[in-house]
């Protein structure tokens, strides 16, 4: 959240920009490559989740999480929509935040919105820890798996998805877990090691999935539920 304020606090600036410079943005977004890591998105996503992590895990609890997600990505959700059947707000979205997009979301809403709506969907509906859990699968895990598989696969899965990207996922997610686990629900080690190992695979198939949805709303939710399920058969929390 606070990288997106500090983006609308430089919007001003970029608004003096000539109208050549939104085109020039536009051909930059329709020439990358799929097949590349978009790094600059990568580094906003995994900032952007950790920022709503560390909110969600030491500031507030899930009246005030849901609160701030209203207030703040409700009206950004919004204005995602409106910029899609107005030029002019198209345009300064491409200004303010054009080197994190991908080509389909010049036509559709960008992946903060669905960001947005995944995380009023777990917060709303699955406990704290689940939460917590399902968005540094998001924020570390899904970052991972794609710079790794783009550099790395070799070894296809699903589409272009790889074993060595799912493999450095597993990796990443499951340290995650077996660190929440052991130092901030704290758990036995024991305790943290299983749970290290259910987050790196529930990291892993969440990510994996194959879904027309964008991956911001579709890896938390799928995550959170997931947990959820194998929890009750294995309680941890």
């Amino acid at each position: 959240m606070k990288l997106l304020l500090s983006s609308v606090l430089a919007a001003p600036a970029s608004l003096m920009k000539p109208a050549s410079s939104v085109k020039t943005v536009k051909l930059e977004i329709l020439h990358r490559h799929r097949s590349l890591p978009h790094l600059e998105r990568k580094f906003y996503h995994f900032m952007m989740g950790m920022i709503c992590f560390s909110l969600y895990a030491f500031l507030v609890e899930k009246t005030t999480a849901l609160l701030l997600l209203a207030l703040i990505g409700g009206p950004l959700v919004v204005l995602d929509i409106l910029r899609l059947k107005n030029p002019e707000m198209n345009d300064v979205a491409l200004r303010i935040f054009g080197k994190f997009m991908r080509r389909e979301e010049l036509k559709s809403v960008s992946g903060n919105s669905f960001f947005v709506m995944g995380l009023l969907v777990i917060v709303a509906f699955f406990p704290k820890p689940v939460v917590l859990l399902s968005v540094l699968y998001l924020a570390i895990g899904d970052p991972v798996a794609a710079v790794v598989g783009s550099f790395y696969g070799r070894h296809k899965i699903i589409g272009k998805k790889s074993w060595e990207g799912a493999g450095a996922n597993f990796l990443c997610s499951s340290l995650a877990s077996w660190a929440m686990g052991f130092s901030y629900f704290g758990f036995s080690a024991e305790k943290a090691l299983i749970l290290g190992l259910l987050g790196g695979t529930v990291s892993v198939l969440a990510e994996l999935l194959p879904t027309p949805i964008d991956d911001n709303f579709t890896i938390p939710v799928v995550s959170s539920l997931l947990l959820s399920v194998l929890t009750l058969a294995l309680p941890l929390f």
